[in-house]
């Protein structure tokens, strides 16, 4: 069962390293766990070395945090989330690396189930 508790759709974002990322909503959200994931649609001209989720409480996570890792290169990935905390809201983005640096998609928010 897919439960979208984003506000809005999947969203398209040019990054500054010029991958372009979606990410897709948020599915199967229990009290510790959440699936996820993105698509790397291009990798603006030098190859992707890491991609996945990054998430946390605040706004606008990072890789310095809390991340999954789900391989490299272009295309779809999914990434499950674990170890979050019951009825508490958490923020996601998509990630992807190349020789340029590291892109986000855009902030998505969601809630765990109490």
């Amino acid at each position: 069962m897919f439960i979208n508790s984003c506000k809005k759709e999947p969203l398209t974002t040019a990054l500054t390293i010029s991958v372009v990322l979606t990410n897709s909503v948020v599915a199967d959200i229990t009290q510790t766990t959440a699936l996820c994931g993105g698509t790397v649609a291009s990798d603006g001209g030098s190859a992707v070395t890491a991609r996945g989720i990054c998430w946390s409480t605040g706004t606008n996570p990072t890789i310095a945090g809390s991340k999954t890792t789900e391989g490299a290169g272009t295309g779809g990935f999914t990434s499950t989330i674990t170890g979050l905390t019951a009825n508490t809201a958490y923020h996601l983005r998509a990630y992807a690396s190349n020789r340029s640096g590291t892109g986000y998609g855009s902030d998505v928010s969601f809630t765990t189930h109490p």
